[in-house]
């Protein structure tokens, strides 16, 4: 597979929330959830309003005009905190 890491670009920031779905752990068995799930505000804490902070940034691996894979980092508490100081880093990929 070639690929390009580059940037997020501000218009492609709602493909994050794909991301976030796709990052959800859905044990083997289990119905996943709907893709509503995201709109939960524990969940949009993630997305909503990503890159219009300081510190925000998200870095994209595209394959044939597909973004295949994402890396995040921000300064906002989310569910791995280690202490208000780091940033939280998330990486997810498309399998």
């Amino acid at each position: 597979m070639n690929y390009i890491i580059r940037k997020l670009r501000q218009e492609e920031v709602k493909c994050l929330d794909t991301f976030l779905y796709e990052a959800i752990f859905i044990p083997e068995g289990v119905e996943a959830p709907p893709m509503e799930i995201i709109n939960q505000p524990e969940l949009q804490l993630y997305v909503d309003g990503f890159g219009t902070r300081k510190g925000d940034i998200c870095f994209v691996a595209e394959s044939d005009s597909l973004i295949v894979a994402a890396v995040k980092m921000y300064k906002s508490v989310g569910f791995e905190i280690v202490d208000e100081n780091n940033e939280e880093y998330i990486m997810v990929c498309k399998l």
